[in-house]
């Protein structure tokens, strides 16, 4: 019986499913982070982690407010239409033919550096943040870090 799917077929195939995938759990993980770093409901904004984990969680939530409205004032953060231009190029990357594998690649970069430098900028709000504190209230961060509450919550 004949392989109704050759090889090549089977690897592009593949590699269009592969791509996919990544672009759908890029996404997911863009609306996490915008609705991390937004809040919503008048509450405090959920912990806007962004690998800076413990630290993060500690904060009062007041400070967290404080640093979602400083990362919103960033004129280097990367505008929210990014996320879909993002997907609009992955789109036409898959769809281009011929297919260039490097067009692909560059495609799927974009998001990783964007992420990368959104965590720079979130790293530098925080620093600043700290270096605004009383004594006091650095001590009273250090001491529920040191109290674990800047662990993530037992599900």
């Amino acid at each position: 019986m004949a392989d109704p799917f050759p090889p090549s077929r089977r690897t592009r195939i593949m590699r269009i499913a592969l791509a996919l995938s990544l672009a759908v759990n890029l996404a997911v993980a863009g609306l996490a982070l915008g609705f991390t770093v937004r809040g919503h409901d008048g509450k405090p904004p959920r912990d806007f982690d962004m690998s800076l984990g413990p630290v993060a969680r500690a904060l009062l939530p007041e400070d967290r407010l404080a640093i979602r409205d400083a990362l919103k004032q960033r004129p280097e953060m990367p505008p929210r239409r990014a996320r879909a231009d993002d997907l609009a190029d992955l789109v036409t990357a898959l769809s281009a033919d011929p297919y260039d594998p490097d067009a692909l690649r560059a495609t799927l970069a974009q998001p990783i550096g964007r992420a990368a430098k959104v965590q720079d900028i979130a790293a530098s709000v925080l620093a600043d943040r700290i270096d605004a504190m009383s004594p006091a209230d650095r001590l009273g961060l250090a001491g529920r870090l040191q109290q674990g509450e800047g662990r993530r919550p037992e599900k």
